[in-house]
């Protein structure tokens, strides 16, 4: 596996030679085709740090995917959302064909937006998958095609024209969102629902330094022994376990997709040493750091 290859960034996504892409310019790639999983360099069996945001637009098959720690189904006419840092793994597919769009927030910073970035991913970040309906999804992809089109256009005013297609593009998805998210209240998710999901927007945030359910609880304003009960019941799986296996989740990440070494990845996870690095990972996997990364 080609070095790099864990983590997306989008320089290496925009340079796959199996996949068709284009790209405007550095902060922009934009694929020209559908493609499966098996035209991609990335060993999506493993999981990797996606480091921009990504509208993957499912035209056909059907799959599983682990985002961070919550498991969706992508079928046709879904929408997949990942932000930047999100890890990604493919638990399995079945003649899945997707469209995608892969951008930096740097990308439309200069855009005139009603809303904060960070508000954006914020609001992006709460419906990571949708089932979309028919006309939403054909919209996406007509705004996609036009993106295309103008990335290979030679018009004046081309660089603008894309990026506030972009701009189009990432407002349509809150909107479908949002009408996504006002249907899913009628539902009524339980008290308990809502905090294991809480619970899991802030495991992301703070995994790397914080590992405690002390520290989970605090945050939801509930005692340790009533959140440990709660994540059990909704998710099947002790709170340590769902915190252990985004440690996990990272440092393969890591140790497939980069040059750092065992310290240095140890001391990204805020391990104390290499020597508690090794033994955490050891425990979980059955197998050494470098193990794992000599597979």
């Amino acid at each position: 596996m080609e070095n790099g290859y864990n983590k997306i960034s989008l320089q290496n996504f925009a340079r796959q030679i199996n996949v068709g892409t284009i790209s405007e310019n550095k902060g922009l790639a934009v694929s020209i085709k559908p493609s499966t999983v098996q035209d991609h360099n990335f060993d999506f069996n493993y999981p990797h740090i996606v480091e921009g945001i990504a509208f993957i637009l499912c035209v056909r098959g059907h799959g599983r995917i682990l985002l961070n720690l919550n498991e969706y189904t992508l079928d046709k006419n879904s929408l997949l959302i990942v932000l930047p840092n999100n890890i990604l793994q493919i638990k399995e597919q079945e003649e899945l064909e997707a469209e995608f769009l892969f951008f930096t927030f740097d990308y439309i910073s200069n855009l005139k937006l009603n809303q904060e970035l960070g508000s954006i991913a914020n609001d992006l970040g709460k419906g990571q998958c949708l089932k979309t309906p028919r006309a939403d999804f054909e919209d996406l992809l007509m705004f996609h095609k036009l993106v295309v089109k103008q990335i290979n256009g030679n018009d004046i005013y081309k660089e603008d024209i894309v990026k506030n297609l972009v701009f189009t593009i990432v407002y349509r998805i809150l909107q479908i969102n949002a009408v996504s998210a006002t249907s899913n209240e009628k539902e009524h998710f339980s008290r308990k629902e809502e905090i294991y999901t809480k619970f899991i927007s802030l495991l992301f945030k703070h995994y790397k330094i914080e590992r405690s359910i002390q520290f989970y609880a605090g945050e939801l304003f509930i005692t340790p022994k009533y959140f440990s009960k709660v994540i059990k019941e909704v998710s099947g799986h002790s709170a340590s376990k769902l915190i252990n296996d985004m440690v996990i989740m990272a440092a393969k990440s890591l140790l497939k997709g980069s040059d750092m070494t065992i310290a240095q990845i140890a001391d990204e996870l805020n391990f104390a040493n290499p020597s508690f690095f090794g033994t955490f990972f050891k425990k979980a996997t059955c197998q050494t750091p470098n193990q794992y990364r000599n597979l």
